[in-house]
């Protein structure tokens, strides 16, 4: 009970007019809640995070995370880098493969916030990934718009490999669609680990209009539009996403039984690193020079019927 409550008034609320977000810097720099208020009903855009997750500090049981330095999976934590073989230690067991990078189970810090807008940093001190860099988070709410602000900043002395994206959870309805134009999908092992990349018939069905409950995905799709919108029809009511280069990729995880699902909007595709240390293009990995930097933006906007 003693977390619960420590947890709950570490939360940052922000608001404008009938749209609320919540976010908890100390977990993962996570989103807990992004919902509107109408005369009828709460609309929860996003999965709630649950009291479980808040008692656990679980990022998987919130609303969003970010994906920072990378997104999806790193084949056995290990890659070549101009060199340099680097290693990981699993971060999410009994998987061998490290995920998600570090952003999203790591405290961070408030550095501004005002009722609608509030932003985040997280500073990382090189171990086994041998990279200093500056991550930061901006969340700017109104009642029209959720946006959400990327971005890392290379402050070692050394080049980094980098990628970015966000991993929001969004509730799951009998009739819950998502609509997007995608061109490929890659193929993955039993170990969700990437394959080839091909043309399938989910681009087409997500074109049309993917039922959200008659496909099981966790798979990452290529030539993105950066445009998805995602329809209640119980609701009467749907959300678009819009994203910015270098977002240039779309994960869709849709897992079955599941009370949610997952639109992943990233700049890497899955074990990026490794395709760029084969020479493998379309791999979406950002090296960043010394002070350099790559930034990313996400746009959820409501619509109602």
């Amino acid at each position: 009970m003693y977390f619960e409550k420590e947890a709950k008034e570490s939360v940052l609320t922000l608001k404008y007019g009938n749209a609320l977000l919540e976010i908890l810097p100390e977990v993962g720099g996570c989103i807990t809640r992004y919902c509107l208020e109408t005369k009828k009903q709460t609309l929860e855009f996003l999965r709630p995070a649950t009291q479980a997750g808040l008692a656990d500090k679980d990022p998987l049981e919130m609303a969003s995370f970010p994906l920072i330095p990378f997104s999806n999976r790193i084949r056995n934590g290990s890659f070549l880098f101009q060199g340099q073989e680097i290693n990981l230690p699993p971060n999410f067991p009994p998987e061998a493969h490290t995920i998600h990078g570090h952003g999203w189970k790591a405290p961070w810090d408030v550095t501004e916030v005002s009722a609608n807008r509030a932003a985040i940093e997280f500073r990382y001190v090189p171990d086994e990934w041998p990279f200093s860099y500056l991550a930061r988070q901006i969340f700017t709410l109104t009642d029209s718009a959720l946006t959400v602000n990327l971005q890392i900043i290379n402050t070692g002395k050394l080049a980094m490999p980098a990628g970015l994206g966000m991993h929001p959870y969004f509730v799951r309805t009998p009739q819950v669609t998502i609509t997007t134009k995608t061109e490929k999908m890659w193929i993955n092992d039993s170990e969700t680990m990437p394959l080839r990349l091909e043309s399938v018939p989910e681009t087409q069905w997500l074109n049309q209009g993917l039922f959200v409950n008659q496909e099981v995905l966790d798979n990452l799709f290529t030539g993105w539009n950066r445009a998805a919108l995602i329809s209640w029809p119980e609701w009467k009511a749907g959300l678009r996403i819009s994203a910015s280069t270098p977002l240039d990729f779309l994960i869709l995880f849709t897992p079955p039984g599941a009370d949610y699902f997952c639109v992943e909007p990233v700049s890497n595709v899955t074990d990026a690193f490794n395709l760029l240390a084969r020479g493998d293009s379309g791999h979406g990995t950002k090296i960043l020079l010394p002070g350099e930097s790559v930034k990313g933006k996400v746009c959820f906007v409501p619509e109602m019927d």
